[in-house]
């Protein structure tokens, strides 16, 4: 399940755009006075201008890495001075054996958690020096609900977007390793953050063998289902 684009609100939409733009180095592929939209790897990372006062959205996402420069990531966060946040561990690093991974962490000026996740079971391994250029894809986004089996089981039955790895009764990844809707519980905090797991607006493009659009329930996250040959093309 590879994550065509994810669109995402916000009240920093000129702090983002300087953020993903110059610290990290991603391409701007489109800027307006409300929407920008930034090129990470093959997939498109977009922000509007939330129309809500009363709210500040922010979110969980990943972006995949070479499995082999989690070390040069952390050197290269460290030199566009990206500060990392700290683990449950107390360290920088999040090791899973259950998923074959390593992960890092910090936040965006909207308190975005962004995760960078080096999988080691894809073949995707680069001797090039580690820069944004090198981050190949989203590969999670963080949905938020108050019953996370029924929306696991919803997404199974109706749209055949099956379980990932483990699962508990607070937390559920959904898909596989191209591309994963990680389900939190409301109000867990998120692993690599001391924030609450919080419900806001999402659209996510999803690239696959069928097309369509639906609603996750009743929750504000729409996913638009697009063939894989047509957005190639």
């Amino acid at each position: 399940m590879r994550i065509h684009s994810i669109k995402l609100f916000t009240k920093q939409l000129e702090q983002l755009k300087r953020f993903y733009t110059y610290d990290l180095g991603l391409p701007l592929v489109e800027s307006s006075n409300n929407t920008i939209t930034v090129k990470v790897g093959h997939s498109e990372l977009i922000f509007e201008q939330t129309d809500n006062a009363e709210e500040s959205p922010f979110y969980h996402f990943a972006f995949d890495i070479p499995e082999n420069k989690i070390d040069e990531s952390i050197a290269w966060l460290n030199s566009v001075g990206v500060k990392l946040n700290l683990l449950p561990n107390l360290s920088n690093i999040a090791i899973s054996k259950t998923w074959n991974a390593t992960s890092i962490y910090f936040y965006d000026p909207a308190e975005n958690i962004v995760e960078l996740i080096a999988r080691h079971s894809l073949d995707n391994a680069i001797l090039t020096p580690f820069t944004g250029k090198e981050l190949l894809n989203i590969s999670e986004i963080g949905l938020v609900v108050n019953d996370v089996n029924s929306i696991k089981d919803l997404l199974s039955t109706n749209y055949l977007i099956t379980g990932y790895k483990d699962s508990k009764e607070e937390f559920a990844a959904v898909g596989d390793e191209d591309g994963l809707f990680i389900l939190s519980a409301y109000r867990r905090v998120w692993l690599g953050s001391e924030k609450k797991a919080d419900i806001f607006k999402t659209e996510i493009t999803v690239e696959g063998a069928q097309e369509g659009d639906f609603s996750i329930g009743q929750y504000p996250y729409h996913v638009s289902l697009v063939n894989s040959s047509l957005s190639e093309g």
